[in-house]
């Protein structure tokens, strides 16, 4: 039974969700029309399935370091399952890179309270911030979450609220360097401030609006459920609870604000989203509710794949 099986933390559970992540990408391709994929195209693919398994770890990492969650991996079996129906993401390289470096910045956000090296991890989040937001620009918004973070320093200086820009001009300069060895040119700086899209007539395809529905009745369901039990949460997990629904957020901003929607921006609301069931999850008394709906969730891509098909 999947509640047993992911209702503990062992080795063999990374193993299933990268098989999964694999069976998914397989299924990606498998409905893609031949001309569309090239062999050159597949060490690509296989890059991007490496970089979701390395989001799926560190998302591991910054739950169970932070107790996000109770010990158990329903959070990267969730994220698995979530990212499953929107077969467009191993498409769209940058997205998945900015996400990994914004799991890295939420793992020293989520850690800025404890206030050791408190300089080093502002201007580590900052920095990882802004590499995000070069391969996705509104990335640049989980600044939000940090600048929250450093509210909530007890010895808190008004100093800390200037160490992220110095992270964020660092990450500029580089770039800039780089570009201008490389290419002898400032121009990526000039287009980097896309401008705002309100265009969601691409989520209007059976291919998106139905994976689509499922998860924001999810996220409706559980964020809602999160927000009416929030004064039930115990004092010391009352800052990182916040924070994961303030990252929830500011993800779904940074969705509705990209510039170019193919359906793989949603990427950046997987995490906190497979965060909030978790804990929706663990509240659930009903064995064979939670049983149905891990089920549900792990076999939709493939229902999905098959309908595209024929």
């Amino acid at each position: 039974m999947l509640t047993n099986f992911f209702g503990k933390s062992k080795p063999i559970n990374f193993i299933v969700c990268g098989l999964y992540l694999l069976l998914v990408l397989l299924g990606a391709l498998w409905v893609q029309p031949p001309e569309a994929m090239i062999a050159s195209q597949w060490l690509g693919k296989l890059g991007v399935l490496l970089l979701l398994f390395f989001s799926v770890l560190l998302l591991d990492f910054v739950i169970r370091k932070n107790a996000l969650t109770q010990t158990n991996t329903y959070g990267i079996f969730l994220f698995v399952c979530f990212v499953g129906p929107l077969a467009i993401i191993f498409f769209e390289k940058d997205i998945v890179i900015s996400n990994v470096f914004l799991l890295l910045a939420i793992r020293r956000i989520a850690s800025v309270t404890s206030e050791r090296n408190i300089e080093k991890k502002l201007f580590d989040t900052s920095l990882y911030i802004t590499i995000a937001a070069i391969f996705h620009f509104w990335s640049i918004l989980f600044l939000l979450p940090l600048y929250w973070g450093i509210t909530k320093v007890s010895t808190r200086s008004f100093r800390l609220f200037f160490i992220p820009f110095v992270g964020v001009f660092t990450a500029a300069i580089l770039m800039t360097t780089y570009l201008l060895m490389r290419y002898d040119t400032l121009h990526w700086f000039y287009d980097w401030v896309p401008p705002l899209s309100f265009n969601f007539s691409v989520y209007n395809t059976l291919e998106l609006l139905i994976p689509l529905a499922v998860m924001a009745a999810v996220l409706i369901w559980v964020f809602v459920d999160r927000i009416l039990k929030a004064g039930a949460v115990p004092k010391k997990l009352q800052a990182n609870h916040t924070l994961v629904s303030l990252i929830l957020l500011v993800s779904l901003i940074v969705c509705i604000v990209s510039p170019v929607k193919s359906g793989a921006e949603l990427l950046f609301v997987l995490a906190p989203l497979a965060i909030v069931t978790t804990n929706y999850i663990e509240k659930a008394t009903d064995f064979w509710f939670k049983e149905a709906l891990l089920w549900t969730f792990m076999i939709l891509p493939f229902v999905l794949f098959f309908f595209y098909k024929i």
